[in-house]
């Protein structure tokens, strides 16, 4: 160990800083989605064996989850069928390569069960994402082998079809098919431990509609006299029945839409495009204003800059979900990060504006396939810099729940590890590790989660062979955080220089909490992090303060240790 005079301490001169990310929200949806309809992302071939579709869905959340998403949004009904076992349609055809048939008799498995399981086991949420209406893509393949089952809903009720040249549709206006949807949802919602359920823009198709739906609007009115907005309300009363039916059953399930981006051309001032109002006929503003939905995901697919400007969208939509409080979550397009139309480094700046929009409290990307092909460095951006750290889910203020016990916490140290341990009551969906050098931001830092475990889980063990605080807090079914259990570790707490700060007092006040039983202290400055090039060093102090001046223009590393306890204080540093 060396120790450094006057002279060579004001010689050493920092020559590098480790880059850190900074300013990350401890509190961030961060979803993405998985498509299954056309096998876009999952499973890679309807052919593949059942072995490779749970290995590829594997590989999706491990990179996930090592690129900080914290929700993977999973297409389950494609097409009125089903990527699980579904008592009411059948199997998909994306799924096998033909409609009705799932996995292979000798590896019978639930791909939905197997993604929720794997995604909490990984501390993501699982969203279900469902397609409402949308029954057969592409019609002209209808009667190709395979790819519609007799027990499809097009070859049950096809009195409940809107027939159109690329799609057919479930009709929205029919009261029948609502209840039928609901039916279908609700069996998702009540068999699966899911987090959230999902649905997309397909509502009345692009092509557009004319006057397919002329019959059921004569005999299922309402009292209308005006078509559209009939078929408006047509989407509104699912959107409703929905909502009301998750909340019966299980109320801290989250309900979400995620609709076209546009709203109307022109709203707001000076966005043009696709007027999905009109040709679409959903009306998010209609359900934030009924409060019918949880979180909104407007598909803000486009660049800065143009008609269909992020800049303004998103200031837009975020003051709309945030006026009827509820969550507002942009889609973001991904898929077109390798396009000329998106410069290097869009990604990023759209994340960036989020998180200065107040009312947007996150982001969900298409499509999860596009993490792997990192299109213009976009995912390396997302792991290494705005999700560097992890973050939970923002809890809605609308859903009202109260906060568990904090769990009774308590830790082992070896000489290369600490294994935590924690006993809570009943009730958790999980809970969240923190560590951290201080004790004041040991659960508000975002760096300091290192762990979001399962229900499942009671211990962790970190493999490190310093000093740190530790603290656990068990998150119920709404991700409400209960107050932190904290460990109780063996050794000095420090107090002053705090932790970062900057010393420009002529003499520096070090000083740490008691310890029990402790005789005398022992307390080591460093300039370096290793303490290889020791500044100063006391020994048999018997007090727990102490004044000492220092070399400016160096950053300095100090603990302190009793005489009772083998074990350092947590090293804690400043600049001077």
């Amino acid at each position: 160990m060396k120790y450094l005079t006057r002279i060579s301490v004001l010689a050493l001169i920092a020559a590098m800083c480790l880059a850190v990310p900074g300013g990350n929200p401890k509190e961030e949806f961060r979803g993405v989605w998985l498509s299954t309809v056309a096998n876009i992302d999952w499973p890679e071939s309807r052919l593949d064996p059942e072995a490779k579709k749970q290995a590829d869905l594997i590989r999706y959340l491990d990179l996930m989850k090592e690129t900080g998403i914290n929700a993977l949004v999973f297409q389950v009904r494609p097409s009125c069928d089903a990527m699980y076992p579904s008592p009411y349609e059948p199997w998909s055809y994306w799924f096998s390569g033909t409609q009705g048939e799932g996995p292979a008799a000798d590896s019978l498995w639930d791909p939905l069960a197997f993604a929720v399981e794997e995604a909490h086991k990984r501390g993501m949420e699982l969203h279900a994402w469902v397609n409402p209406y949308r029954a057969v893509v592409n019609p002209l393949w209808a009667d190709s082998a395979g790819y519609l089952s007799d027990r499809h809903i097009s070859r049950q009720r096809p009195d409940w079809l809107l027939k159109f040249s690329s799609v057919c549709i479930l009709d929205p206006g029919k009261a029948e098919v609502r209840d039928y949807i609901t039916k279908i949802f609700m069996d998702i919602v009540t068999r699966y431990d899911i987090d959230g359920l999902h649905m997309d823009d397909y509502f009345y198709p692009y092509s557009p509609i004319k006057n397919e739906d002329s019959l059921t609007f004569a005999e299922e009115s309402r009292g209308f006299t005006d078509l559209h907005d009939w078929r408006r309300d047509n989407i509104n009363l699912l959107v409703a029945r929905v909502a009301d039916s998750i909340r019966q059953v299980k109320p801290w399930v989250k309900w979400g839409i995620s609709p076209f981006g546009i709203y109307k051309p022109g709203v707001p001032k000076g966005i043009e495009g696709f007027d999905a109002w009109s040709v679409l006929y959903c009306d998010p503003l209609a359900w934030l204003e009924a409060g019918t939905v949880d979180y909104i995901t407007p598909q803000c697919y486009w660049p800065f800059g143009g008609g269909q400007d992020y800049g303004t969208l998103i200031p837009w939509w975020a003051g709309e979900a945030k006026k009827h409080k509820r969550h507002f979550y942009p889609g973001q397009a991904l898929y077109r990060a390798a396009s000329d139309k998106f410069p290097v480094g869009e990604i990023p700046r759209q994340v960036r504006m989020n998180r200065q929009t107040e009312g947007c409290q996150g982001s969900i990307y298409f499509t999860a396939n596009n993490f792997f092909k990192n299109p213009k460095n976009t995912t390396d951006s997302l792991r290494l810099d705005l999700y560097a750290t992890p973050a939970l889910w923002p809890v809605f203020d609308h859903k009202k729940s109260k906060p568990l016990a904090p769990p009774a916490v308590f830790a082992e140290r070896s000489s290369q590890d600490v294994t935590l341990s924690w006993e809570s009551g009943p009730g958790a969906w999980g809970y969240v590790v923190y560590r951290s050098r201080t004790q004041h931001d040991l659960i508000s830092d975002p760096a300091s989660i290192l762990a979001v475990l399962p229900a499942e889980g009671s211990s962790y063990r970190d493999e490190t062979s310093e000093q740190w605080f530790y603290a656990v807090t068990a998150l119920n079914d709404y991700k409400l955080e209960s107050r932190p259990g904290r460990a109780v570790m063996e050794f000095v707490v420090p107090q002053r220089p705090v932790y970062g700060a900057q010393e420009k007092c002529p003499w520096l006040v070090f000083k740490w909490n008691p310890y029990a039983g402790a005789d005398d202290y022992h307390i080591q400055v460093a300039a370096d992090k290793d303490f290889s090039f020791i500044v100063y060093e006391e020994r048999l102090l018997s007090k727990t303060r102490l004044n000492k001046t220092l070399p400016r223009g160096l950053t300095y590393y100090w603990r302190v240790k009793a005489n009772n306890t083998e074990n350092w204080s947590p090293v804690w540093t400043f600049v001077r």
